[in-house]
């Protein structure tokens, strides 16, 4: 849905911040602690399975926060580096389906945010890698990194770091 032609930017971020909103409700209701215990039980499989949810643009906030409770029971290096290597190829694959309309949104915002924030041009490839990582929309991602053509294992990687340096990021703020 987020890769919709007809949906703006600002309609885009409108969802983001709906998703964010049912995400806390959920972890506040507690259903984050029943997911992560149970996938707790299949160790790397469950955070793989964790990791796929964690590129889907509606299950992105709720999948991080049960990462990132897999993360404090078990190995916290493993379990992210298995979810994002999971993660990086369902953003892959979904990437591939609809790389055309993926490719012109970035072209377009590309141009738009370059008139907008020239003066913060030189910031836009990292704030690009650490959209991959938050619950943002990843044509926001590619846009910011400047990658308007998408060769695929050069964005597994970079999906990848990115969400594993969040993930530890977040793991290390959480722990302390």
């Amino acid at each position: 849905m987020l890769f919709a032609p007809h949906i703006s930017l600002e309609q885009r971020l409108a969802i983001v911040l709906g998703v964010l909103l049912a995400s806390f409700l959920l972890v506040f209701a507690g259903f984050d602690k029943i997911v992560s215990s149970y996938l707790v039980s299949f160790g790397a499989a469950g955070a793989a399975v964790a990791g796929a949810f964690y590129t889907l643009g509606a299950t992105t906030p709720f999948a991080m926060v049960v990462l990132l409770e897999l993360m404090q029971h078990e190995n916290a290096i493993l379990v992210a580096a298995v979810a994002c290597a999971s993660a990086a190829l369902v953003d892959c694959l979904l990437f591939s389906v609809v790389r055309d309309a993926l490719e012109r949104n970035a072209k377009k915002m590309l141009a738009s945010t370059r008139r907008k924030f020239s003066a913060f041009s030189g910031a836009f490839p990292v704030a690009g890698f650490f959209v991959f990582g938050l619950p943002l929309p990843d044509e926001l991602g590619l846009a910011l990194m400047e990658m308007t053509k998408i060769e695929l294992l050069k964005l597994a990687v970079v999906i990848f770091l990115a969400k594993f340096v969040t993930l530890l990021m977040l793991s290390a703020a959480i722990v302390r």
